[in-house]
């Protein structure tokens, strides 16, 4: 009887442990993006981090430079606002589906992220 009690008490304790680590790891795979979507306003802080940051404007305005979706947008704004970084972000910003990109690229490279939250404290 002993026996049998110490197995069921063995497998209980294995399945207790065996739960609490799956549901752990779930939430440590989840990547800085999709806690980023989670959070609603992780748009307005990066957006404040993209304002206050010139290492941030270069690298967000070089990669909408790069790519092809954004490409034309980013040119004509460049143009508008004779090449100066600040002034090319605040338009970006303003314009819906340049921001989404711009965000979605801080959002989804963690280094970025990581400067971005910094940036505005957190």
């Amino acid at each position: 009887m002993k026996k049998f009690l110490f197995l069921v008490f063995a497998i209980a304790f294995t399945t207790a442990v065996s739960a609490q680590t799956l549901s752990g790891s779930s939430v440590s795979k989840m990547t800085k993006k999709e806690v980023a979507k989670q959070n609603p306003k992780m748009d307005k802080q990066i957006s404040e981090a993209l304002m206050k940051d010139e290492g941030l404007q270069k690298e967000t305005i070089k990669y909408l430079s790069n790519n092809s979706e954004t490409k034309d947008a980013v040119t004509k704004l460049a143009k508008s606002n004779k090449g100066s970084n600040k002034g090319i972000m605040k338009a970006i910003l303003g314009d819906k589906k340049l921001s989404t990109a711009a965000i979605d690229y801080i959002s989804s490279n963690p280094e970025l992220l990581n400067k971005a939250m910094k940036l505005v404290g957190m």
